[in-house]
């Protein structure tokens, strides 16, 4: 889903929350809100308020992030990698140099842990394997 079309679903999403928020304070099937109408209008309106905000926030940092938020035909490689005893782990990100590139590697022993972001190394194109982090 592209960046936009994300953005529109959370801004559409969040006044759905807002009015279904408020209608349901506006329900009070316990009779906890006060008798007063302009009361029990503001008490809905601050409950569909805070839901609403909760939402908002969710839904900004989903439409920040995933594939679409780096823009168009930027490639994201993150690696992961931890390597304990006598364990070795080599992790490559692709043919070409990625928009995004997240690696974290962990080393425990004598271990080794190597990460790059092409698949052939000895060409140079590719960015050097890390070290491993003590």
């Amino acid at each position: 889903m592209s960046r936009p079309l994300r953005w529109a679903v959370v801004i559409g999403g969040t006044a759905i929350v807002f009015l279904l928020s408020f209608k349901l304070g506006q329900v009070d099937p316990f009779g906890w809100l006060p008798d007063k109408d302009s009361d029990k209008v503001a008490a809905a309106a601050g409950f569909a308020g805070a839901m609403a905000a909760a939402f908002g926030l969710a839904g900004a940092w989903w439409a920040s992030s995933g594939p679409g938020a780096t823009g168009a035909g930027q490639t994201v490689v993150r690696q992961r990698a931890r390597a304990s005893g006598t364990g070795q782990i080599t992790q490559s990100g692709g043919g070409s140099a990625p928009g995004l590139l997240d690696q974290r590697a962990r080393a425990d022993g004598d271990s080794r842990v190597q990460q790059s972001t092409d698949t052939a190394p000895a060409t140079g194109t590719g960015t050097p394997p890390t070290s491993p982090t003590p």
